[in-house]
C-alpha cells in the first residue's frame, strides 16, 4: 500500500528551522518502517524542507520527494491558524487508495487494507459536542459562507495521525470543502477547534455524506497501552521528551538502537544525533 508523509516546516521570525533530535529519529523510522514492512512512501513537502531534509541526509528514506507544498503560499490559508492545513493539501494530489501517515507516527506491522475497499480506516475516532469539537455556532465565517446541508455535527471526529482513504471522490469532496472552510476565517490567531473541525470532524461527516463506512485500527484508549504492539503514537509524548533531557536521550539512544538492528544504513548516517 502507498503512503505519503507531509513535511511543511514552520520558521520562525527570522527564517530558520530545527526539527529536534527526537523529531529527526522518529519520522525518519516511520518512513523506514512503513516500507519494510507496507510498500512505497513518498514525502510531500517545499522546496526548503527538502533542502532540510537533504541537509540531513535522510532523503533517500523516501521513496519519492514531491515539493508541491511549494503552491500552499498562494491559496491564501493562514497556516497558523490551520498548522496541519498542509496535510489536506497534500493528499488531494495523491491517488488512491493512499495512506496518509504524520511525521511523529509509526507502524511496526504489515497491514492489511483489502477489507476497507472504498471506505475509510483512521486510527481512532473522537467524541464531539465538546471544546474541542464545538457546535457549528462556534465558528466565526465571512458573509456567504454556508455549511453542507445534513451534516451530522453529532458523528465522532476521525484521528487522521494515520489515515487509510479508498476513494478519490472522497479525498476530493473532502479537500474542497476544506480549504473553503480554511480560506472563509475571521479569526486571526490559532484555535484548535478550528483545526480540528477541517481535519477531522469534517472527514467524519463528509464520509458519512457520501455513504462511505468509517473504520478504526485502534480505540483510543487501546493506541497508548502496552498490550498493542502495531504502531507508536509520539504526539502526546512530545513536551516530556522537550522538558526532560534524560528521558529525551533515551528515547534518542532507542532509536539508534532500532536503526543499527534494522536500518544499519541509517545508523552510520544518524551517529551525529548521539
Amino acid at each position: 500500500m502507498k503512503a505519503f508523509h507531509t513535511f511543511r516546516p514552520r520558521k520562525d521570525r527570522f527564517g530558520d528551522f530545527k526539527l529536534d533530535r527526537f523529531e529527526i529519529f522518529t519520522l525518519l523510522i516511520s518512513a523506514l518502517e512503513w516500507k519494510k514492512f507496507n510498500g512505497e512512501i513518498k514525502l510531500v513537502t517545499d522546496s526548503f524542507g527538502r533542502n532540510y531534509l537533504k541537509s540531513l541526509g535522510i532523503l533517500d528514506a523516501w521513496d519519492e520527494i514531491e515539493t508541491s507544498l511549494d503552491a500552499l503560499d498562494s491559496l491564501n490559508v493562514n497556516e497558523e491558524i490551520f498548522w496541519a492545513g498542509s496535510k489536506i493539501f497534500a493528499l488531494h494530489l495523491q491517488k488512491s487508495p493512499i495512506v496518509m501517515i504524520d511525521l511523529d507516527f509509526i507502524c511496526w506491522r504489515k497491514i492489511d487494507f483489502s477489507r476497507f475497499g472504498k471506505n475509510v480506516a483512521v486510527i481512532h475516532r473522537e467524541d464531539v459536542n465538546n471544546f474541542v469539537y464545538p457546535p457549528r455556532e462556534y465558528f466565526s465565517m465571512r458573509e456567504g459562507f454556508e455549511f453542507p446541508k445534513n451534516l451530522d455535527w453529532n458523528e465522532r471526529a476521525c484521528n487522521t495521525a494515520f489515515a487509510y482513504f479508498g476513494s478519490k471522490d472522497l479525498i476530493d469532496r473532502y479537500f474542497e470543502f476544506a480549504l473553503k472552510f480554511m480560506q472563509s476565517v475571521t479569526i486571526d490567531h490559532a484555535d484548535l477547534p478550528y483545526m480540528v473541525f477541517a481535519e477531522q470532524r469534517w472527514l467524519a461527516m463528509c464520509a458519512k455524506s457520501m455513504g462511505l463506512k468509517i473504520f478504526e485500527f485502534s480505540a483510543l484508549e487501546d493506541l497508548f497501552s502496552d498490550q498493542q504492539k502495531y504502531f507508536t503514537h509520539v504526539w502526546g509524548f512530545k513536551e516530556s521528551l522537550r522538558n526532560d533531557s534524560t528521558l529525551e536521550k533515551k528515547f534518542c539512544d532507542d532509536c539508534l538502537a532500532r536503526l543499527k538492528f534494522d536500518f544499519p544504513e541509517f545508523f552510520d548516517r544518524m551517529e551525529f544525533l548521539k
